[in-house]
């Protein structure tokens, strides 16, 4: 990397200026980038992320007393990194050169920071002093600004002072703020969790339909949609491609000839729904491309008062030719399928793929709008010694991209371990690169007949991918309420929008606490598992495998602490492991308290081999996990978590508590209530059955101890 530095002692640089160093971008996007003197600065030229928004640096926003100082430092920062020793002094809240996305955030900080001086009269960037900056976050704070927030306009603050001190004249210097001498912490809110680690998971009642649906979108409609949407396309392009000529001299005879059939046939005439289907207007770019006709022809015959009452009285889809072969429940998903209607099953389609790829693999979001047609090649030989071959998707990462020199690459870079690839999965990637060019992104930015100015090499961005989703949901709702499913419908998430940052976590909470919580996908779950034991998401530990060690964590801190609570009320537990476990509860509890914020706190309740306690519902029982003492591992080595759907009777890891003889019983009498509505034969095996299970619930009343009788 070049060490050149960038020292502005006499004029800012000329308006003609690129922002950023053209060799820095490919040759065919150089005429996009922003110049110095330019009133916008859009970044996503400016970044090779192609999921990057299409924002812009808008400098009338910031006051004239402050403007120029804050672009000369904006293109500095664009082009020079900060030496190292000044950024070791943020203890890793500091990077030498922050990304495209990361500027763009640290130049609104700088705005309102210029906004509130504005507003105080400081008339210059140097006249604000460290008094005014700790007055300026005091203020901030009490407005009730998340820790996470306060901290990044701090550091960004303090890149204007480096940049400002190390390369622009005195007239356009930010004086040091105090928390370089007094410390960052004295400046910022009480702490939370921060990261991917504090983002909620989504609801199961929520994530399980919406997976469904993706799946069956996937796995069951693509190819009536593709095929839909193919039809359409091709209309659409030949209708565009027309001329006077083509349609002939009697266009309009032969448009009024396509009505009236419909009408003596006692069909609807085609009608385009706008504001939800509360009004129609005229499909003139249907009805010309089903009559080899222009759309002004159609529209001047849609006009003539006869077809305009006709259209109003009797109003019905623009049916394409392409049929509904797929079924839900033997019956056809769709009656046709509508010309103007298919654009939007597309979009769904695509929602439906970004769903299954990123819930299903635990890519960040940027990761999975930058994927390519090919990335997921077909395996060279299926099978071999070792067994089937598994399909690997190649991709990049964003997170922590940096060269050598400590600067973020905004193209990102190879992933040293391609993702591991299940099969929902690669379905969804085959209908994507069935949608794409070779070698595109499977997410394109551009749709087939988009208005908008060719944006090539451009993604969806997470917004436009989150809204996508949402659309998708609101699709489903309404399918399942008016084909009478209401019982698929997907219910709303507590904690709001399903935003797609948040597939990640749901995944590893579904891996670590309900891996049969979506029994069509319980096999693949657990599998999900090995694969990232195995190195799925090895990147120093930095992958999905952390999360879902924090979820695995939490939950056995949740069930400690509750588990302790309830032996103090006299809670009983019996088993080979009961003394075990009233000890690893009361220790767990003492420990954690039953909250794990931390990987590191993860990572040290699963290393106490005392705490590992993992609960089987369906056997009723507890396993307090000890590897040289399990049972469900035999003939192989020692795993590192129990395979609970192996629970052998006498393992010796086994207990029970109160709680689980009660929902034995429970279960017993369901069994004996349904033999008597069966024949013989089952009948006998369902009370065996409840005899067993309430004779284990009676074991256990007979063995039970608590901390009083272990004392």
């Amino acid at each position: 990397m070049s060490t050149a530095t960038h020292q502005l002692t006499q004029e800012l640089p000329h308006p003609d200026t690129p922002v950023i160093d053209p060799e820095s971008v490919p040759l065919a996007q150089r005429h996009l980038i922003p110049r110095f003197g330019d009133p916008q600065w859009p970044i996503a030229p400016m970044s090779q992320n192609p999921s990057v928004a299409s924002q812009n640096i808008i400098w009338n926003r910031v006051p004239p007393r402050f403007r120029d100082s804050m672009r000369a430092a904006a293109w500095i920062m664009f082009r020079q990194s900060l030496p190292d020793a000044l950024v070791a002094r943020h203890n890793n809240l500091m990077v030498t050169k922050p990304s495209i996305a990361l500027a763009f955030h640290t130049i609104a900080a700088w705005r309102n920071l210029a906004t509130w001086a504005d507003q105080r009269g400081i008339q210059a960037l140097p006249d604000v002093r460290a008094a005014d900056m700790t007055e300026y976050v005091r203020q901030n704070i009490q407005r009730g600004l998340a820790r996470d927030t306060v901290k990044g306009a701090l550091v960004a603050l303090s890149r204007l002072h480096y940049y400002s001190t190390l390369h622009l004249p005195a007239e356009h210097q930010l004086a040091a703020p105090p928390w370089l001498t007094d410390g960052i912490d004295a400046y910022l809110p009480a702490g939370s969790a921060g990261g991917e680690n504090a983002t909620d998971a989504i609801s199961p009642d929520t994530i399980g339909p919406l997976l469904t649906w993706a799946l069956r979108f996937v796995e069951d409609f693509a190819d009536d949609i593709l095929t839909a949407f193919t039809e359409q396309q091709q209309l659409r392009h030949a209708t565009n491609a027309r001329t006077e000529a083509d349609a002939g001299p009697n266009a309009f005879a032969r448009i009024e000839a396509f009505l009236e059939n419909l009408q003596q046939r006692g069909h609807p005439v085609p009608s385009r729904s706008r504001n939800g289907g509360h009004e129609q207007t005229h499909p003139a770019l249907f009805l010309a491309s089903v009559t080899g006709t222009l759309v002004g022809q159609a529209r001047i015959v849609l006009k003539r008062p006869h077809w305009v009452a006709a259209a109003a009285a009797n109003p019905g889809p623009c049916w394409l030719t392409t049929p509904a072969t797929a079924t839900i429940a033997g019956t056809p998903w769709q009656p046709g399928f509508d010309f103007y209607a298919i654009d939007a099953l597309h979009r769904h389609l695509i929602a439906a793929c970004f769903v299954v790829i990123a819930y299903l693999t635990g890519m960040r979001p940027a990761e999975v709008l930058a994927l390519r047609s090919g990335c997921c090649p077909e395996p060279d030989d299926t099978t071999s010694d070792a067994g089937p071959r598994r399909y690997l998707i190649n991709g990049k990462v964003f997170k922590n991209a940096r060269d050598d020199d400590g600067v973020h690459l905004s193209a990102g870079r190879d992933r040293d371990t391609p993702w591991v690839a299940i099969p929902p999965v690669v379905r969804a990637i085959r209908v994507m690169e069935r949608i794409v060019g070779d070698g595109d992104l499977l997410f394109e930015r551009d749709t087939p007949h988009s208005t908008r100015t060719p944006n090539p090499g451009r993604s969806l961005t997470h917004t436009t991918a989150a809204h996508r989703i949402e659309k998708l949901i609101t699709w489903v709702n309404e399918y399942a309420q008016t084909n009478g499913r209401p019982a698929e419908a997907i219910p709303p998430d507590p904690s709001g929008g399903t935003g797609i940052s948040r597939f990640r976590r749901t995944l590893a909470w579904h891996i670590a606490r309900r891996p049969g919580g979506l029994a069509a996908l319980a096999v693949q779950y657990g599998h999900l598992r090995t694969i990232v034991s195995e190195g799925y998401s090895n990147r120093s530990r930095d992958g999905i495998d952390k999360l879902i060690d924090v979820e695995t964590a939490r939950e056995i801190a949740e069930r400690l602490s509750d588990l302790n609570e309830a032996i103090g009320y006299n809670e009983g537990i019996s088993g080979p492991a009961a003394r075990r476990l009233i000890d690893a509860a009361a220790r767990a509890h003492h420990r954690f308290g039953g909250i794990i914020t931390t990987h590191r706190q993860a990572r040290a309740l699963l290393d106490d081999p005392g705490l590992t306690v993992f609960e089987n519902q369906r056997a009723f029982l507890l396993c307090n996990y000890a590897r040289d003492k399990a049972l469900c591992h035999p003939g192989r080595a020692k795993a590192e978590n129990p395979s609970l759907d192996r629970c052998q009777p006498l393992c010796a890891n086994i207990a029970r508590t109160d709680h689980h003889a009660v929902r034995m019983l429970q279960h017993a009498g369901r069994l004996q209530a349904q033999a008597g509505a069966v024949p013989t034969p089952l009948a006998d095996r369902l009370n065996a059955e409840a005899e067993a299970l309430t004779a284990q619930a009676q074991q256990h009343l007979d063995d039970r101890i608590n901390d009083r009788t272990t004392s």
